[in-house]
């Protein structure tokens, strides 16, 4: 039982750090309608340009764009239909973070003034970051409102991500959609 406790510690502890950097919000009022959809559109990277600040590098965009086909093509929806059902347009926010850890305090092994005891130290390390946030927004073609919208966070690196880093983002966003409909009774 001894050595159970400290396992139990160990892995609360680990637990604790597994915070999920995906988040999904939707229109709970016309969700139902999620499960007819079959048929989007990527908006593209000029319609973009219309209401937002495109950022991203050209290279990118394509494998986000090809990231979000093969996602949702594996959910049986298509791209090639004359009407969408409705669009889909991502977008990147960036933010500067600071994080500081106080590390602690300690005496020091001489004295500040022969009448005021002993100095103590204070290890303050501070850091800070780019976080990234990519967001992916599903609107109803009918009825032109946002509907869906999935985003995931991240401590940004020094290069653009791989194909295979994008898809794995992307998959993880659209994982949960269409949304699973609970049954009331």
């Amino acid at each position: 039982m001894r050595s159970f406790v400290p396992l139990l510690f160990i892995l609360i502890i680990g637990l604790s750090g597994c915070v999920s950097p995906t988040t999904v919000d939707y229109d709970r009022s016309v969700a139902a309608q999620f499960a007819n959809w079959q048929c989007y559109t990527i908006d593209s990277r000029e319609a973009r340009a219309s209401y937002q600040d495109v950022v991203l590098s050209p290279i990118v965009d394509r494998r986000i764009e090809q990231a979000i086909n093969q996602a949702l093509q594996a959910k049986g929806m298509r791209e090639d239909c004359p009407e969408a059902d409705f669009r889909v347009t991502f977008n990147t926010l960036t933010t500067t973070k600071t994080e500081i850890n106080d590390l602690g305090v300690g005496p020091t092994p001489f004295r500040r003034h022969p009448y005021y005891g002993y100095a103590g130290y204070s290890m303050i390390d501070i850091d800070q970051y780019e976080q990234g946030t990519f967001i992916i927004d599903l609107i109803d073609n009918r009825s032109k409102e946002l509907v869906w919208r999935g985003a995931y966070t991240q401590r940004l690196g020094w290069s653009a991500p791989g194909d295979e880093e994008v898809q794995e983002i992307v998959n993880d966003i659209l994982a949960n959609f269409p949304p699973k409909q609970s049954i009331s009774k």
